[in-house]
């Protein structure tokens, strides 16, 4: 299969306040024939937006674990976004002292990937620079020859699966968003270091409401996937999707101890089994447990610590063969 990569560095508004973000954001085009491209149709309709670490401690887009995935993961989806959160990078504003702001960042790129429309902030992008991005987009087949949108604006390709992977902070931002907000963009998680114990610092008193967050997406999908399998662990009855978690964590991590992250983890798998079985009390234990395993998925990686540092190939690893570009129906 041979996948051709544009990159675009812009800046984009947020919805919160019209605040520029610095983003870069990665489509992909198939350039393979036609037999390659119909084998390929499982990637192009993914997406992956990218959260990095705290700002005020250095977090931004560049971060090595955020471009490692990114350079194992473009390849693999049609469109990829890293962008910086308020206060990170040449983005403006500040960071908030609880997260909501960053959420409503995040909200703005996935406003963009619903509409399939990336919008670039007039400030930063003049109507000459956008009309000839669009001519070079044109000229790599990324924009039909009639295209006749606004010039500020970014044509982006249908998505209908989207990663959120958040690193530490970026972890805790991503769980703020509930599947249920963006349906069509079908939300699954990956969470790179969670920065469970220190949360409190991060966020303050909202610590609270992130961890409930997290939990009720986990326990939701257990119970609809459950519920999907009623009959058994055969097809599920509807093609809804069902949303799916990882945590990928280091034993060394510095933050959070292993034995804090596995109490955590095992809190959430009990949490989840029990709202399965309160919504489903004759539901046939492999059933659960297929439910529980398809809702939350857990990885630690030995003597890594929360820099990953020298050991980001873990990180993408662990992301890209538990959602790789051809993963199944569920």
């Amino acid at each position: 299969m041979v996948v051709e990569t544009f990159e675009l560095s812009c800046f984009v508004p947020s919805r919160l306040d019209g605040r520029a973000l610095e983003a870069v954001v990665t489509l992909a085009a198939d350039r393979s024939d036609h037999d390659e491209a119909a084998a390929g149709a499982a990637r192009t309709a993914k997406a992956v937006v990218y959260l990095h670490p705290y700002p005020p401690l250095g977090g931004q887009l560049h971060n090595n674990v955020v471009h490692e995935l990114g350079c194992v993961m473009e390849r693999r989806v049609a469109v990829s976004v890293a962008f910086n959160l308020r206060g990170a990078g040449r983005s403006e504003g500040r960071t908030s002292w609880t997260g909501a702001s960053e959420q409503e960042d995040l909200r703005s790129i996935l406003d963009m990937l619903s509409a399939r429309r990336l919008i670039l902030h007039s400030r930063y992008h003049s109507q000459a620079e956008c009309s000839a991005l669009r001519t070079q987009m044109r000229a790599r087949g990324l924009l039909p020859p009639d295209d006749s949108a606004q010039l500020d604006t970014v044509p982006l390709p249908p998505v209908t699966n989207t990663l959120l992977c958040g690193y530490s902070y970026g972890s805790v931002i991503a769980a703020a968003i509930a599947p249920d907000e963006y349906p069509l963009l079908a939300i699954d998680y990956a969470y790179v270091s969670f920065p469970y114990s220190v949360l409190w610092a991060l966020v303050l008193q909202r610590r609270g409401w992130y961890l409930q967050r997290l939990m009720d997406t986990i326990c939701n999908a257990a119970a609809i996937y459950a519920s999907q399998h009623a009959d058994g662990l055969t097809a599920p009855r509807s093609s809804l999707h069902i949303p799916q978690t990882l945590f990928v964590a280091g034993s060394a991590d510095g933050f959070s101890s292993t034995s804090t992250y596995e109490r955590w983890w095992e809190h959430l798998r009990a949490h989840a089994l029990q709202l399965v079985q309160a919504r489903q009390p004759s539901v046939d234990p492999d059933v659960a447990s297929a439910a529980v395993g398809h809702a939350m998925a857990t990885v630690l990686v030995p003597n890594a610590n929360h820099g990953w540092l020298r050991r980001e190939r873990d990180v993408s690893d662990a992301v890209a063969s538990w959602w790789g570009p051809l993963q199944g129906p569920q």
